[in-house]
């Protein structure tokens, strides 16, 4: 074959290439609903992605449209996705764990009351799965895909091999820093905490700003943190406020930090008893409801998205605006909102492969101010069937665009089980639990009773416990 030749050949090839891809991804819905489930994987994998690891993380999107597909009771379509899921994590998956999965859905779908035994059936066999199965990503991919589809102990299993790998492999000498990384991460969430010094000791492969994160870390497990902080170098503050800001509202102060969650008894006096009251997502004091249960102040809060929130400031009806005295989000834009300074804290916490939620991230970011007393209200850590009380509840049925969040509330006031497992797999729940008793546990901050009755379990007792949560389904 002449040069010419050759050279037409290779553009032939990557324009095909090129327009396979276009063709994918602007028909998606097409590809996903009508080709055969071993062609989608084939395109995947030899079309499209082409880092092994891409692969696998393309497999929980997956499983997440799969359980999309089990709660709107569409098996054909449910088993499909799982089929391509599971393929994405690698041509060695086991066909008998895939035929289980796929028998499991199906007869829960006829038979939600078999849900549990279906449960210990998955539970039983991803136990038996050996170690080296697959790798640690995998194993975390899995990990996720099995809490979509609502099996939380066995996702739990999964996730404990991932985690048992990856401290393996990050151990080793000349780890890359991805695999450093997660090995800390593990030491840090089981507090193995010598294992973890040692190795940020002796590794040269970290980011000063990470190990510097890990350090943090290491000082409140260890129970070495001082009370005696201002600002914090992760984060930033609009122009023309004081840097310090948060710092100087929360220093030295006592502080109620109160959740979405319903309260388990009346602390509305002890809420409003503090020097500074935070909460997630106020939506105003008109929706509190009982004043006895939440109180009634806020001076900080915080929230995920403040695009709708700056359009609302210009609107007289939203004067509970004026009540803050400093907003917390996470997005870059820290320009003050009706003169409220807006305090960006993007510094991500070193939890096992995961990101933190909106109220562990406010959490610790009170815990990086250094307040004479943090005690916590309204964490249910998911353990309650609805996430949010009920005058949050009623606010999100008519107005959840309005923090930022998608998801309206059906005329069933019922939180579906598909946006609670989906969530799951976006937001580990296991290392935000494992983060948040750590700190529990170092004397960081106090929470009332029933808070303090989840973060008393064990890991794998907590998992039980959301599965009991999510019930048949």
């Amino acid at each position: 074959m002449s040069s010419n030749s050759k050279e037409i050949a290779k553009l032939k090839k990557k324009y095909l290439k090129s327009l396979t891809t276009r063709i994918f991804f602007r028909n998606r819905s097409l590809v996903l609903n009508y080709l055969p489930a071993p062609l989608s994987v084939w395109i995947l994998r030899r079309g499209l992605i082409k880092s092994d690891y891409k692969l696998k993380r393309e497999s929980y999107k997956f499983f997440a449209l799969s359980s999309r597909a089990y709660g709107a009771r569409k098996l054909h379509k449910c088993d499909r996705l799982l089929r391509i899921a599971t393929g994405l994590l690698g041509s060695n998956f086991p066909k008998s764990y895939r035929n289980l999965l796929r028998k499991a859905i199906s007869l829960t779908i006829k038979n939600a009351s078999d849900r549990v035994s279906n449960s210990t059936s998955i539970l039983i066999a991803t136990k038996e799965l050996e170690l080296r199965t697959f790798d640690a990503t995998s194993w975390y991919q899995l990990s996720r895909g099995l809490f979509c589809l609502g099996y939380f102990r066995a996702a739990w299993v999964a996730r404990e091999n991932s985690l048992d790998l990856s401290i393996d492999e990050g151990s080793k000498q000349n780890s890359s820093p991805t695999a450093v990384r997660r090995a800390v991460e593990g030491h840090l969430e089981r507090l193995n905490l010598d294992s973890a010094e040692n190795i940020l000791t002796s590794t040269n492969v970290l980011t000063l700003k990470t190990i510097s994160s890990f350090r943090e870390s290491l000082r409140w497990f260890k129970g070495n943190f001082t009370k005696n902080r201002v600002g914090d170098p992760g984060a930033s503050l609009a122009d023309g406020a004081s840097k310090d800001l948060f710092g100087l509202l929360v220093n030295g102060k006592t502080v109620a930090l109160v959740g979405p969650g319903q309260p388990r008894g009346e602390y509305g006096n002890e809420i409003d008893a503090s020097e500074i009251v935070a909460r997630i997502k106020f939506p105003g004091s008109a929706y509190l409801l009982d004043y006895r249960l939440f109180g009634k102040r806020c001076d900080i809060s915080q929230y995920p998205n403040l695009c709708p929130l700056r359009e609302l400031a210009n609107l007289s009806s939203y004067e509970f605006f004026d009540d803050l005295r400093l907003i917390v989000t996470g997005e870059a834009n820290s320009s003050p909102i009706r003169n409220i300074p807006v305090y960006s804290e993007n510094q991500e916490l070193p939890m096992y492969r995961t990101t933190a939620t909106s109220g562990m991230r406010l959490l610790v970011s009170l815990i990086r101010q250094g307040p004479r007393s943090l005690k916590v209200f309204g964490y249910d850590f998911y353990s309650a069937r609805e996430p949010y009380n009920l005058g949050m509840k009623s606010f999100y049925e008519m107005d959840a665009w309005k923090m930022g969040d998608g998801y309206l509330f059906g005329t069933n006031a019922d939180f579906p089980k598909t946006d609670i497992t989906v969530n799951f797999g976006d937001h580990d729940p296991v290392s935000n639990f494992c983060f948040a008793q750590n700190l529990y546990k170092a004397g960081l901050f106090d929470i009332e009773p029933y808070g303090k009755s989840i973060l008393e379990l064990t890991p794998y007792q907590y998992v039980e416990r959301l599965e009991e949560m999510l019930g048949d389904w």
